[in-house]
This record gives C-alpha cells, structure tokens and sequence, in this order.
C-alpha cells in the first residue's frame, strides 16, 4: 500500500489582477522525499511555496493538506503550526543579531507565554527561555554551526549564512521543509554546500518532507529523488531523475518548455 502523502497539492490555482500565475496545480510529497521544483523564472515556483506557507492564498477549489489536513485557508502563522517551515532566497535575518538569537526567532511560534504572562509567571518564562535555547544550540551543533553561535550574522559569509537560515527552519522539528533557492548567490564552489544541508535536514527527522525550488539543474538531478517542472504557471513533468530515461524527459521538459511527451514525438 502506498505511502500516504506528507504533502498534498490539488487543483491549486493563483491569479494576481486576472491574470493566471498557477493553473490547477496537483502534486504530492511523500514522508521522507525531496522533491526539487524547476522552471524558468516566472514559471510561478516561488508563488506556489507562498501558498503552500500561508503568505498568498489560493484560488476558490485549490486544496493544500499537511499529513491529510487543509491548511489553504489557514493564516500564515497557523500554518506554521501544521508544521510548515522554510528558507527565504533573501534569508531575512537580523544582522546586528547573533546566530543563536536569529535561530531563536524560528521558535517564536512555540513560546506559549505572551509578555504579561511571562511578567506574571517569571520562572515559567525562565524555564521555556531554557528549553528554547537548548534547542537552538542542539541545532546549531548538528548543522555544524556551535562555533558562531554568539557570533553576529552581519559578520558571516553567505555561505555560513545559508546554514543559518536552514538551522533557524529546522529547530521548529517541521514535517514539510520549503526550500527557497538556497543556492543563490553562492559560488560554484559553494554549491555542494546545499547537498549538504538537505543530507542535514533529513539527519534532523527521518519522516522529514522537503520541496525544494532550484535553478541549478545539475544539482537537481544529482540530490532530488523526483523533479516537478513547472512553466508559466503550468506542471508540465514529474519524474525521477535517478532514472536515465525520466532524467532526459525532466531535462526536455524544463529546456523546452513543454511536456516532455511532445519533445520525444
């Protein structure tokens, strides 16, 4: 019997002024699967995860689900409480703040006393800041980042800054992870670097789910267990690229634009 998905895409469509940015997209992501989402700029990668995250809200019909349960019309924060959890291209961390504190700022959702609470029940309070940190600092230790932890983020390459954005997703233990072009901007040398930190998510929670959106086409076929390609707002292939013949397909699909059927006719 199939594995039930850990994320599912129906029928989830976006428009923006009338015009047509996702058309009825349908897709699933297995417990423990890393599925790569490719496609020319514009192809709508970036608006698909914002829904998926809360920010956009789809179209009447769209249906997204995290392990069976809808979250499309949820607020973005309570979506985050389903267990959705990403990366940003622009990462948006706090420069003047150190790397612990900025990984501290993916747990605000769980800190369950407000400011009057926490002035009415201090140990409580001081008790959680505890765990909390403890939690961060396990974080940072396992994506290897223990020794800047007290360091300022404005002070630290890109590189190490990716890391960062990764530790600050996974310390909320998400089920679905979206990745948001974690390699722009890193050099060619640096690009192993995102092999890495998907091995190091998934070395975080064994059911982990990730969706990953990547231009480089070459590290998608060497890292993701299945590429979806998307173009102007259409899914146009899903398929393997473990497997010679879905490789070619997914590399037709995504340099010609259209399903890779009508490229092999």
């Amino acid at each position: 019997m199939p594995e039930a998905p850990r994320l599912s895409l129906d029928a989830v469509s976006l428009e923006f002024g009338g015009v047509s940015v996702l058309n009825s997209i349908t897709l699933d992501v297995a417990p423990g699967e890393v599925l790569a989402l490719i496609g020319p700029n514009g192809a709508g990668k970036s608006a698909l995860l914002n829904c998926i995250s809360g920010i956009y809200r789809p179209a009447a019909g769209s249906r997204i689900a995290i392990d069976g349960a809808r979250i499309d019309q949820l607020p973005a924060h309570r979506v985050i409480r389903a267990g959705v959890r990403r990366t940003f291209q622009g990462m948006h961390l706090v420069g003047e703040l150190t790397v612990l504190e900025n990984v501290l700022l993916g747990l605000a959702p769980r800190f369950h006393l407000g400011a009057f609470a926490s002035l009415a029940l201090p140990l409580r309070a001081l008790r959680e800041e505890r765990e909390n940190t403890k939690r961060a600092e396990a974080v940072l230790e396992r994506t290897g980042l223990g020794g800047v932890a007290r360091e300022r983020s404005a002070d630290l390459p890109l590189g190490v800054l990716r890391r960062v954005d990764l530790a600050r997703a996974l310390v909320g233990a998400p089920a679905l992870l979206l990745l948001d072009e974690p390699a722009s901007g890193l050099s060619h040398d640096e690009r192993p670097l995102i092999a890495e930190m998907i091995a190091l998510a998934r070395g975080a929670r064994a059911d982990l789910a990730v969706l990953w959106i990547e231009h480089d086409l070459d590290l998608v076929l060497s890292v993701a267990e299945r590429a979806a390609v998307l173009h102007h707002g259409e899914l146009i292939h899903v398929g393997d690229p473990r497997r010679e013949d879905e490789r070619r397909r997914i590399v037709a699909a995504y340099k010609g634009g259209r399903p890779a059927a009508a490229e092999a006719a």
